[in-house]
């Protein structure tokens, strides 16, 4: 990590925190701060409860994804499955297996595995995403309904076809595009065999 030296060099001191949205999934705060400098700049800053996202892989060695409408790019958006963490909600896993049974109707037949954990966009947002990898799945006997909100479609894609979708523009989702690199470094390292699809 960084020394304290490190941090006191470059350390924002929050002077005043004003809320000025408080929403279902997000909050807008305005910070005031004081630079290391002794300047001080106004900082937007949205709070976020948090997020899952699943690479999950078929006996096919295909990965599951969605397909739905976001308004804020007003267009289609290809993604792997994913959810937010309800407020309070501590365990990412169980979340994640929420999500992969609401969105797909699939199950983790072994524990999910740990990909990585990271922010969505450290300029403005809290959004911590846990990304998880589950290589085998399979069909739940009882599958909980999408959100009232929520519109999708599934799709089994393989790995090249998956690059290909980032590569045309179906694909331009943070979150999908880090699975996707890791799933090809892993093919790569011969830790698992792609579909070729």
């Amino acid at each position: 990590m960084f020394s304290d030296d490190e941090i006191a060099k470059f350390k924002e001191t929050k002077i005043s925190d004003k809320t000025i949205y408080d929403g279902r999934i997000l909050s807008l705060h305005v910070e005031q701060v004081r630079l290391p400098n002794g300047a001080v700049a106004e900082r937007e800053i949205i709070h976020h409860h948090g997020a899952v996202a699943m690479l999950v892989l078929n006996d096919a060695g295909q990965g599951a994804f969605v397909t739905q409408w976001r308004e804020p790019l007003q267009r289609l958006s290809v993604e792997i499955p994913a959810g937010k963490l309800d407020p309070g909600e501590n365990d990412p896993d169980e979340a994640a297996r929420r999500e992969l049974n609401e969105e797909i109707g699939y199950a983790p037949t072994t524990p999910l595995e740990p990909i990585t954990t990271f922010y969505s966009s450290v300029g403005y947002s809290m959004e911590k995403l846990h990304l998880y990898f589950g290589p085998h799945i399979a069909p739940v006997a009882d599958k909980r309904p999408l959100d009232a909100d929520e519109f999708l479609q599934v799709a089994w894609l393989s790995l090249a076809d998956a690059q290909a979708a980032v590569a045309d523009g179906r694909i331009v989702d943070a979150k999908t595009i880090t699975a996707i690199y890791w799933w090809a470094l892993q093919a790569a390292a011969g830790r698992m065999t792609p579909d070729v699809g």
